[in-house]
């Protein structure tokens, strides 16, 4: 198993901190007001309130008893209190399976028994079989349209990523992305340091489920590296 361990204490766990006050800053000189949460009924409550309206099964209370020791979720609102960003982050358990165990039983779960037309494989991220211990999924990202292109996709996914490293310490974090978004660069751009073309393998994928997803992934050092680059960019900068 690719880990290496570096606990949040000391120096880090300051680094980590400061790196996330530099993101909550950019984020709020766009006039925004964000915000962590561990109730789960007021996310779905959020999602609701969103143009797409798109609540991913994994952060769904059909399928899961989410609570504060192993999920959370931000938000950021306009002056208007209206939502302008959500995502969410969960821990799992896998020292006893890999991801791709994980995903045999969960996705199947999720997707293949309520729709009998989608057939999941057994053909995953060639990483997924290998990827073992405390392991975060990060996702059902959003941000409103007008308020793309202005850096906060960036900004917002990786608060969520520093959130999970200072809450959980994980072996790793990982998230599904389009294909056509890593080959341009947006899973660099936010935080992810490793790419495996191919997520989940599906024979027959549900319909609102897109079959061509990456898996992308960061280790506990490489986030706490992302924090250190953060913060050293935000230190060499002019004023």
């Amino acid at each position: 198993m690719l880990s290496i361990r570096a606990d949040n204490t000391g120096e880090a766990t300051l680094t980590i901190t400061s790196a996330l006050a530099l993101l909550k800053k950019r984020v709020e000189a766009e006039g925004l007001l964000v915000r962590e949460s561990t109730d789960f009924t007021r996310f779905e409550d959020t999602i609701r309130a969103t143009s797409d309206r798109y609540l991913m099964e994994d952060f769904s209370s059909r399928f899961f008893d989410l609570h504060g020791s192993m999920a959370f979720w931000i938000g950021a609102w306009d002056k208007a209190h209206t939502p302008v960003s959500v995502q969410a982050a969960k821990l799992e358990d896998l020292r006893d399976r890999s991801l791709a165990e994980h995903w045999q039983q969960q996705q199947r779960r999720m997707f293949v028994d309520p729709a009998d037309m989608a057939e999941l494989g057994e053909e995953h991220a060639d990483d997924a079989f290998f990827l073992r211990g405390r392991i975060v999924y990060h996702g059902n990202l959003w941000l409103r349209s007008d308020m793309r292109g202005k850096g906060l996709a960036e900004a917002l996914t990786q608060m969520g990523f520093l959130v999970s490293l200072l809450k959980w310490s994980p072996d790793y974090l990982y998230g599904l992305m389009a294909a056509k978004s890593a080959l341009k660069g947006f899973g660099l751009r936010v935080g992810y340091r490793r790419f495996a073309p191919r997520g989940t393998h599906w024979v027959s994928a549900p319909k609102h489920i897109r079959p061509d997803d990456w898996l992308v992934y960061s280790t506990r050092s490489d986030l706490a590296g992302l924090a250190k680059t953060i913060v050293a960019e935000a230190d060499a900068s002019p004023g």
